[in-house]
């Protein structure tokens, strides 16, 4: 009997004389977040650098649904495959496919090439226990089966295998009128039901917001009280969320990279990896979300937050000391046994990762980002900001849009 792998490889195999003809490739993969835009953004590269590729889009929609484009008959498919009823369907259609998914639930016919779920929910527990917090849980998303990968990362690293209560979980089933109140509602009482203080993990920027919108009606402080992080990296929403999320840096284009070169040789004829590749996160960016040091002494968390509002006003340790009123040798003691740092040090850290993240997300001059994080010169912030990142705020800039 012949798979659907051997006829695909037979198939490409009589087409090798014809290389340079153009190949057409479907992209089954939502261009909703920035994840599957990343993905595409990485196949666009692979095809500039081995095509020619024709790229026909059919983006899927946030449910996982997809389908092939209409009357399509092309060479091969890089697909989300988060349901048993696509994968089934692709396979049908004997041509190479690799999968782009996550998800455990499907698309295990074809070779896979996603992020290290392990790994990425690996450093996001590692950012929020860095800031002192004990109690630790996880927002999914209950309607969409596909992320319980997420779930069984999350309890496979947590010491006791995650607390049922600490996984929000699924809602009652709702009336046929219910809409999105009743659904912040459940999410506000399972919020509310958390020990304090606590860190969240959500796994997209979109629910984020929501558990931001959860505390805010609960009349809970972020990240004082509950701090947030999502699993992947929403540029822009995440920015704009009050107050913005923190989150852990996919590499999705290099995933989508990736699983070009892996469908250009099954394209070629040449046999799959038989293992699912799965690539290392990037890194953290940092926001507001988490800007935080969980501690138990109320004073030296008022100190951090007006630390945190005030510092590109260009404060030192005296305004502090007006807004908290204490012994100043009192509050550096508390405060280095606290965050290990003296409160003019906080301050100039502060201020120094204002600079970064305007440097990253604006193209002001170099100047004016100076002025607008509180230092009276730019002369007094370049060596400041080489003590934390190694380099000029203007060599930072370049080499972040480069990639490097």
């Amino acid at each position: 009997m012949t798979t659907p792998q051997q006829s695909f490889r037979r198939k490409s195999s009589s087409a090798a004389g014809v290389r340079n003809s153009p190949r057409r490739v479907a992209l089954l993969v939502g261009a909703w977040n920035e994840y599957g835009r990343g993905i595409i953004e990485g196949v666009w590269q692979y095809a500039e650098q081995h095509g020619p590729w024709f790229l026909d889009m059919e983006p899927s929609e946030p449910d996982g649904n997809a389908n092939v484009p209409h009357g399509w008959n092309g060479d091969g498919m890089i697909a989300a495959i988060q349901t048993r009823r696509l994968e089934e369907k692709l396979i049908k259609l004997g041509i190479p496919v690799v999968n782009v998914s996550g998800s455990r639930r499907s698309g295990d016919h074809f070779p896979r090439v996603t992020s290290d779920a392990d790994a990425v929910m690996g450093m996001a527990i590692g950012h929020l226990r860095e800031k002192g917090l004990k109690h630790i849980a996880f927002c999914g998303e209950p309607q969409q089966s596909f992320i319980d990968f997420w779930i069984e990362a999350f309890r496979g690293i947590m010491p006791d295998g995650g607390d049922k209560g600490m996984i929000y979980p699924p809602p009652r089933r709702r009336s046929a009128g219910a809409g999105l109140r009743e659904r912040q509602d459940e999410l506000r009482r399972w919020v509310e039901s958390l020990p304090k203080p606590v860190g969240i993990i959500g796994w997209a920027t979109g629910i984020c917001r929501e558990l931001a919108m959860a505390c805010a009606a609960s009349g809970l402080e972020v990240p004082e009280d509950v701090a947030i992080i999502s699993l992947e990296t929403e540029d822009l929403l995440g920015k704009v969320v009050h107050p913005p999320i923190s989150g852990v840096d996919i590499p999705v284009k290099r995933i989508g990279y990736e699983a070009a070169a892996q469908l250009d040789r099954l394209m070629r004829g040449e046999r799959a990896n038989p293992h699912e590749t799965r690539l290392p996160p990037l890194g953290l960016t940092t926001r507001q979300s988490t800007d935080l040091v969980a501690c138990d002494d109320p004073q030296v968390r008022q100190a951090l937050r007006f630390i945190r509002e005030h510092a590109h006003e260009g404060i030192d340790v005296r305004d502090v000391l007006k807004a908290v009123p204490m012994a100043r040798r009192s509050l550096e003691r508390r405060f280095q046994s606290v965050t290990g740092r003296s409160p003019a040090e906080e301050i100039r850290r502060t201020k120094i990762e204002r600079v970064r993240r305007l440097l990253d997300t604006t193209d002001l001059p170099v100047p004016d980002i100076a002025e607008a994080c509180g230092f009276n010169y730019v002369e007094h912030m370049i060596p400041v900001f080489r003590k934390y990142h190694g380099c000029t705020p203007s060599r930072y800039r370049k080499n972040a849009r480069l990639g490097v």
